[in-house]
């Protein structure tokens, strides 16, 4: 006795529908992962250019222990060399403001009310 090809159809029916699925749910976490998730430094490409077919400059920036860190980066197929690194300054309104923040908050004490007579 031998099986008809309708028998096999709901196994490739079910078969067919967990590749989709699992397809679908890696395509979804590809298009939802945030940008620089990882456990080190925050990385941004800040710009990059062309200098030929398969050659780039990029500065990208990073936060590094010691603050903000601009690196100038040649990249090639074979290899990523740095060019430059310079710190980023940051302005000093920002340090008094993120000093000040990091300090518990005092709140302004009220005086009790008097009772009226």
């Amino acid at each position: 006795m031998t099986p008809s090809f309708a028998a096999f159809m709901p196994a490739l029916g079910l078969l067919l529908l967990m590749g989709l699925l699992a397809w679908g749910v890696q395509w979804i976490r590809k298009r939802t992962a945030p940008v620089g998730t990882g456990q080190g430094a925050e990385l941004r490409i800040v710009s990059q250019l062309m200098v030929g077919p398969q050659q780039r400059v990029v500065v990208v920036e990073l936060d590094g222990p010691q603050g903000p860190v601009q690196l100038t980066l040649g990249v090639t197929p074979q290899s990523v060399n740095t060019l430059h690194t310079q710190a980023v300054p940051v302005p000093a309104g920002y340090r008094q403001a993120a000093q000040a923040a990091a300090e518990p908050a005092t709140l302004p004490t009220i005086p009790p009310k008097e009772p009226r007579p």
